[in-house]
C-alpha cells in the first residue's frame, strides 16, 4: 500500500523533497512509515527519535495503523518565546 509523506522545515531542507510517497505493508503503522522514508532518505534518520506522527492532519501515535492513500507527516518539536 502507498502513503504520502509530506515534510516541512529540516525535513524538507535536508531531503530536498516536500512530499514523498513510500510503500509499506498492508497492516503498517506510523512507525513503519517513518522506517520506510529512513531507509529511502537516511540523511532524515533523527525523525523518528524527535518528530510526532501525525496522519491525515491528526497528531496520532507511532503505533497507529495506515491505510491506503493516507497523508503522513512528522511534526518536530517546535520552541518559542
Amino acid at each position: 500500500m502507498r502513503v504520502r509523506v509530506e515534510l516541512f522545515g529540516r525535513a524538507a531542507s535536508q531531503s530536498g523533497e516536500r512530499s514523498v510517497e513510500v510503500d509499506v505493508a498492508p497492516e503498517a503503522t506510523l512507525r513503519d512509515v517513518a522506517a520506510a522514508l529512513v531507509a529511502r532518505l537516511p540523511v532524515l534518520g533523527w525523525i523518528p527519535e524527535v518528530c510526532r506522527p501525525a496522519r491525515n492532519l491528526e497528531y496520532a501515535q507511532w503505533a497507529d495503523p495506515v491505510a491506503d492513500g493516507d497523508e503522513v507527516s512528522f511534526i518536530p518539536p517546535v520552541s518559542g518565546g
